[in-house]
């Protein structure tokens, strides 16, 4: 898009504004061109993500994915921080990498830290969110468009991918600070006593605290509120069921979802057929309902596809898991 920052900014500036004329049409027009002038510049550091986990046997447990931002996520995130401008905003492409633990973390992000155009990283595994969230997100510039990469070990990928779920089941969101204070001081908890047990900082309001005295805390939670067993009713839930008819050698996949149902159907497309993906997406984005979502994405082993987004097929089993050995391990030390 050969548009100045002004121009751009203008077009955030109207979306902003919500009145539903014919200039707010045309700059969600803009928007969705403007969304995707960034899948050149996403698809290098995709690539250049996926050309790590093949370095090595040892890296091939590597998942990485990439997603362009959802179209009412990113007015969503224009509508909550007012001063944002659209041309700043850094996330609009984004590539995952989940990792196995610190160490491979720290072996990525040594490379990711070489590459060109490398413009700062937010460090939110030594210094937590507020709500428990932890990852590194390293922001790339290029051609005056972000691109960001997040960079997440499987135990934090889980964390985060589960406030999204029980997101989804509530109606709630917590995500953006909503939701029932003893659920927000529940994934806090959780999230300390990973960050512990993988030799990270807490959540600042428990620095100090054991991974002994965190785990009580987090089972006086869970005994009070039964929150253990809300988790239990949403993993006996049927899961999303994915439809097999994902292509050979696919690149771009279209998932269209629907919570209520229990359905997510999958169009998939090779790497030449970018167009195809997101006229499909766009179709798909422009009648959604409630209870249903559109995403378009890239994962490098479509197999693990339910590993690389959890949330979209209402997974709780491995946060179930992990919370179930924390608690029982924390129990026989007494």
């Amino acid at each position: 898009m050969n548009l100045s920052n002004t121009a751009i900014n203008k077009i955030g500036d109207t979306i902003r504004r919500g009145i539903k004329d014919v200039e707010y049409e045309d700059s969600v027009d803009a928007l969705n061109v403007w969304r995707e002038a960034h899948v050149k510049l996403m698809d290098e550091y995709y690539d250049k993500c996926v050309r790590i986990m093949l370095t090595d046997e040892s890296t091939r447990n590597i998942i990485v994915a990439q997603r362009l931002k959802r179209l009412p996520t990113i007015i969503g995130k224009l509508n909550r921080f007012k001063t944002m401008r659209l041309s700043s905003m850094q996330d609009i492409a984004g590539v995952r990498m989940i990792v196995r633990d610190m160490d491979q973390l720290a072996e990525v992000e040594k490379i990711i830290r070489k590459w060109k155009n490398f413009e700062r990283v937010r460090d939110y595994i030594n210094d937590p969110k507020s709500d428990g969230y932890r990852c590194k997100h390293f922001i790339f510039k290029k051609d005056g468009m972000y691109v960001e990469i997040q960079l997440r070990t499987q135990m934090q990928h889980i964390w985060a991918t589960s406030v999204e779920t029980v997101d989804i089941f509530r109606s709630s969101s917590m995500k953006f600070g909503g939701g029932e204070t003893y659920w927000r001081d529940f994934f806090r908890q959780t999230s300390s006593a990973f960050a512990i047990a993988e030799g990270t900082n807490p959540v600042r309001c428990y620095s100090g605290k054991s991974l002994n005295e965190i785990c009580t805390l987090l089972k006086e939670t869970m005994d009070e509120h039964r929150i253990g067993q809300s988790l239990n009713a949403i993993e006996i839930t049927k899961l999303i069921s994915v439809d097999e008819h994902i292509e050979k050698n696919a690149y771009y996949l279209v998932l269209d979802l629907d919570f209520n149902k229990k359905t997510c159907y999958v169009a998939s497309f090779k790497e030449p057929e970018y167009d195809l993906a997101v006229r499909e997406y766009q179709t798909l984005e422009r009648k959604l309902d409630q209870g249903k979502s559109v995403v378009l994405v890239s994962v490098s082993d479509i197999k693990r596809l339910d590993e690389a987004y959890p949330n979209y097929f209402l997974n709780l089993r491995f946060f179930n898991e992990s919370i179930k050995f924390m608690l029982e391990m924390n129990k026989k030390r007494g």
